[in-house]
Order: C-alpha cells, then structure tokens, then sequence
C-alpha cells in the first residue's frame, strides 16, 4: 500500500492561524495609516488656509489696514469681506476647501485678532515713531478633532478641548512710515 502525502489537519489549521495573524496585523496597520492620512490631509487644508489670509492682510493697502486694525477680539473672518472685497470667501469650508453653510462634519473655521505692537510685548512705545504704527495681527484657523467631528469651531463655539487649531502672528504697520 501506497502512503498518500497530505497535508494533516493540525498542519491547516496552524497555517490558517498565521495567515489570519498576519491578516489582522496588516489590517491594523493599514487603520492607523489612514487615520494618520486624515490627520495630515486637515493639517495641511488649514495651513493653506491661514497661510491665504496671513497673504491677504500683507497685500492690503494701508487704508484698508487702517480700517482692519479695530477687531481686538477675536473676530470671524464673515466681517471682512468688506476689507478684501466681493471675492473673499469666508469660512466655514469643509475637508475638501468648499465653501459651506451647512451643518457637515470638519469644518474649518478662520478668526482673527488685532492688537497694537506695544500691548503686545509690553514695552513702552513713544508716540510718533515707528514702533507705534506697528500692529499684531493673530489669524487662526480651527476645526474638530477627530473624536468631536461636528464640533463647532468657530469664535461662538471654539474650545482647545474639542478643536485642533492653527495660529500665525503677523506685525504690520498701518501706515508707510518715512
């Protein structure tokens, strides 16, 4: 009689056993890389966003600054389209850079926030010189973690608890200084 060679139950079932393993690791892996894609894909959305607005205040005229400079709270950015004219468009804006009213989750929100260059760095600043046209300019721009995706950012409804922020600071005068 002829012995047949197979393989034996135990055999299968230990390599159903590595593979599933394998499976299960690969498959954890490939969970923590696309939350750490999100991540970075919102990161980046809200750079883009605050790094746009952080251009649109350096390119304005120093009559527009002038007018700008009295939003000593934090302010959203609805309130100056004014300032920048009928193409700005203000936030909220979802993950994909649409601009949107509606109540979806992620949504970025831009604030700002003025103060002179004196209260900032608490120094004494004599009238008349340069460093007394010289303005803070705060921009922000926040948006859900990922555990809080409808979480509102905006001023109204920020917390540092539930929202992930951005924030640049820019010093600008408010006049051509000779």
């Amino acid at each position: 009689m002829k012995k047949i060679k197979a393989f034996t139950l135990i055999e299968v079932m230990i390599s159903i056993f590595v593979f599933s393993s394998a499976m299960l690791g690969f498959m954890a892996f490939h969970a923590h890389t696309m939350a750490v894609l999100f991540e970075n894909e919102s990161t980046q959305f809200a750079h883009s966003l605050v790094f746009n607005m952080v251009d649109e205040i350096n390119a304005m005229s120093y009559d527009s600054f002038h007018a700008f400079i009295t939003k000593t709270e934090w302010t959203d950015d609805k309130d100056l389209k004014s300032l920048f004219g009928p193409d700005f468009k203000e936030s909220p804006f979802n993950s994909f850079g649409k601009q949107t009213n509606q109540i979806e989750n992620y949504r970025f929100f831009r604030a700002l926030k003025v103060d002179t260059y004196a209260n900032q760095t608490q120094a004494y600043v004599q009238n008349g010189t340069y460093f007394s046209t010289l303005y803070h300019v705060e921009v922000r721009v926040a948006w859900p973690k990922k555990e809080y995706p409808t979480q509102d950012c905006s001023t109204t409804g920020y917390t540092s608890a539930k929202c992930n922020t951005i924030s640049i600071p820019l010093v600008r005068s408010d006049e051509n200084y000779k």
